[in-house]
């Protein structure tokens, strides 16, 4: 089930996307050479300041920021080890599907080579983050930037549940959540995910309770009848999902016209500031339902 999360998150961030740094766009000066492996990491290193640090990247990661360069070198399966070697890096980033024997050879070579797993909570996502500033020697900046995320992060969860708490019929409020991110079959976020966050920080329920992996059919959805359904937009394919699904007015989700196209660029992509900003989106979409 995780490898197919993994692939899930991989699939989504097909879209490149170019993000302005967490200091308004300008750059650090600092001299450490880096090639990431993973476009979550990348992202996050742009929104650090440090995209121009980065000398190498995946096809699957973000694009320089204007007026920078970097190599690609390979994809998140495949990757070019002579060319990382003729970059010269300090560190190598690796996450989710980065091969085993590419790490060792790169390491054997006497390259510094850095795994992350992938994150299953908004802590471990803040914990990894302090991690990169280490690694980069930007543990203060970093740090100060981690903070006020999770300080904003824990205000939306605050004003969420105030409003929840003030309605006389709580209960009627719909919480019922399906939140798709890949189709054909149908694969659903899950529990025990940093993305099943979104759904159980905002107080709803996660309808996939009991999901053993390969993928769901349109039935168990159906018969799930979700109240509320979130649609990734899978590299711009969910508009087609989301239309596909407004053919069950059976689904009370449906009926009720509670669906919502995610930006699965920023939702499938664990830093900081897209966890955030995505909390952020599904809280106020929350509130117009109310």
């Amino acid at each position: 089930m995780k490898r197919f999360i993994l692939l899930a998150i991989v699939l989504c961030l097909s879209v490149l996307v170019s993000c302005s740094g967490h200091r308004r766009g300008t750059q650090t000066e600092s001299t450490v050479r880096i090639v990431s492996l993973a476009p979550s990491v990348t992202h996050t290193l742009q929104q650090m300041g440090l995209d121009a640090s980065v000398v190498g990247r995946t096809s699957y990661c973000p694009a320089p920021l204007p007026g920078n360069s970097s190599r690609i070198i390979g994809n998140v399966l495949e990757v070019n080890i002579e060319e990382i070697l003729l970059l010269r890096p300090d560190i190598v980033f690796c996450m989710a599907f980065t091969k085993e024997e590419t790490m060792r050879k790169l390491s054997s070579l006497g390259v510094k080579v850095k795994d992350f797993s992938t994150p299953e909570t908004f802590d471990e996502i803040c914990a990894q983050t302090l991690e990169i500033g280490s690694w980069v020697g930007e543990e203060e900046h970093v740090r100060a930037w981690v903070e006020e995320e999770r300080a904003k992060v824990a205000e939306i969860c605050r004003a969420v549940a105030e409003k929840q708490a003030s309605r006389t019929d709580a209960a009627a409020f719909p919480s019922k959540t399906f939140f798709q991110i890949g189709d054909n079959p149908i694969f659903p976020v899950v529990e025990h995910t940093y993305m099943n966050e979104y759904i159980s920080m905002l107080g709803l329920d996660n309808v996939v309770k009991d999901y053993k992996g390969g993928g769901l059919g349109r039935e168990t959805v159906l018969a799930l009848q979700p109240e509320i359904m979130f649609v990734s937009r899978m590299s711009g394919e969910g508009e087609k999902v989301l239309e596909e699904w407004k053919q069950y007015p059976s689904v009370p989700a449906v009926a009720a016209g509670r669906l919502l196209l995610v930006d699965d660029t920023k939702a499938c992509c664990p830093t900081p500031l897209f966890f955030r900003e995505t909390l952020q989106t599904l809280a106020h979409y929350l509130d117009s339902l109310r």
